[in-house]
């Protein structure tokens, strides 16, 4: 009888512990949901509360509703100011990608680089930067140079003849061409501000300014610059107040899971494993962009701090840079992996070893986990060329990492990866998946979009009905 009472006393301790994990997992899965569709949700309310016309519909010809225009990202936003020809400056943490993002959308973009070194004391001191007067100012060259040594004197002109040079790459990308030409001043606040007025008429006026000669740069010039905020960096200067105004637009970026992997990683084609964990994790928190839910993304450097070492050493701490560098020695290892070079020697642990070097330990053990879970390439699910039930995902992780495994998927294999992904993983995957695959490229938006075309005719097919389907590839 005391076994008896014991066992149903343990029963009912069980059912109640299951009963607790089932509403925690509802209540979890709830608050993904929510998070998910708070997007559209606030978009929706927007749209609820426009209840007049605004000088923007007056002006706008296009006819489509409030719930069908897409939200641009900021990469989008920054294309679209640049090639208005107006000038950005970008600020933000180190290695979320403000450079990457610039070099991506404008692969020729011209560096004009900056650093402290660039022009002696003796010259700096002689700049009214707050008036961005050229460097050195005329009426001052021949006094300043005199006092300077000659290893300075060749130091400045060396350094001014770089600004011509610039200019003449200027005019020659110019010829018969409209597109803009884009000069970067990559890390601008984090040279002293004396330096930084050398670059005030270029920002100002698009003069370069050299020998006592100006030279007016053509009109589709655009000047790009990047930073760091003075809470990331302890090197960072603010910009003279003059030149901080003449920027058309000034971004503070913050980083994003959804544009990072839109604008970056799947064009860049970043290692599969590393998209696929970034994306399980997005969806496991909600697709939530907000800093205290993304620390498998980015950590703000205070985290480190509080991660010491066993060796008082700073913890590593995650960001998008990287991430990068976890899939660049992903490929190299794999690719000596199938060279042979790695015969007989312990592949596991050269494996381990290398990403504990790029991540904290706890997210170094959670993503080769990941990482370690078989999949199919996008190849041998075009051509079937691989085993159903080693493959085949069961649990929540798998389904993600097959699906996103497959974001490196040609024109030629989509389809296939496509019908893998709905027969295997499911509809919410395919979505999510249709959404991912194209990135920014028109060309793959359309090819998802005669995919989903099809879909509509099978399913219609399959029910016995009738779809008429349009084709229409002027307004995607």
């Amino acid at each position: 009888q005391q076994n008896q009472s014991q066992t149903k006393q343990n029963t009912a301790s069980q059912n109640k512990q299951t009963s607790q994990n089932n509403q925690t997992g509802q209540n979890k899965q709830t608050s993904q949901n929510n998070q998910s569709s708070s997007f559209s949700q606030k978009k929706q309310e927007k749209q609820n509360k426009r209840t007049k016309l605004t000088t923007i519909d007056l002006i706008n010809p296009d006819t489509s509703s409030f719930s069908e225009r897409e939200d641009l990202t900021y990469t989008e936003l920054i294309k679209l100011w640049i090639e208005n020809g107006q000038s950005v400056l970008l600020r933000g943490p180190s290695g979320i990608g403000k450079t990457d993002r610039l070099r991506t959308m404008f692969p020729n973009i011209i560096d004009l680089k900056l650093a402290d070194n660039m022009f002696p004391e003796v010259v700096l001191g002689s700049i009214n930067f707050q008036e961005g007067q050229q460097i050195p100012p005329n009426f001052a060259r021949e006094a300043i140079l005199q006092c300077a040594t000659q290893e300075e004197r060749e130091l400045v002109e060396q350094n001014l003849s770089r600004l011509y040079d610039i200019a003449d790459l200027v005019y020659e990308r110019s010829k018969n061409s409209n597109e803009k030409v884009v000069i970067l001043l990559d890390e601008l606040l984090n040279v002293k501000p004396a330096v930084q007025a050398l670059v005030y008429n270029i920002v100002l006026n698009k003069v370069v300014e050299s020998s006592g000669k100006s030279l007016k740069l053509p009109a589709n010039t655009v000047v790009v610059a990047t930073g760091n905020q003075q809470k990331y960096s302890a090197v960072s200067h603010d910009l003279a107040e003059p030149l901080e105004k003449r920027f058309d637009h000034i971004v503070d970026l913050e980083p994003r899971v959804d544009d990072w992997l839109k604008d970056y990683a799947i064009p860049k084609k970043v290692h599969p494993a590393v998209i696929a964990f970034i994306v399980s994790k997005y969806y496991e928190n909600g697709c939530s962009n907000a800093i205290e839910d993304i620390g498998y993304f980015y950590e703000e450097p205070e985290v480190g701090l509080k991660n010491i070492d066993k060796n008082g050493c700073r913890g590593r701490t995650n960001d998008p840079r990287g991430w990068v560098a976890v899939s660049n020695s992903i490929k190299q290892f794999e690719a000596n992996l199938k060279d042979g070079k790695l015969k007989n020697k312990n592949v596991e642990q050269i494996f381990e070893e290398t990403i504990k070097t790029k991540l904290r330990s706890e997210w170094a053990e959670e993503f080769i986990d990941f990482y370690n879970i078989p999949t199919p390439t996008p190849h041998q699910i075009l051509t079937g060329d691989y085993p159903i039930g080693l493959f085949a995902p069961g649990t929540i992780n798998e389904k993600f990492i097959h699906a996103a495994k497959l974001l490196l998927a040609t024109k030629e294999e989509v389809g296939a990866c496509r019908e893998y992904i709905r027969t295997y993983c499911g509809a919410e995957y395919l979505k999510n998946y249709d959404l991912m695959w194209p990135g920014n490229d028109e060309d793959k938006a359309l090819i998802i979009y005669d995919l989903q075309q099809k879909d509509k005719l099978n399913r219609s097919a399959s029910n016995g009905t009738k779809t008429k389907i349009e084709f229409d590839f002027t307004n995607k």
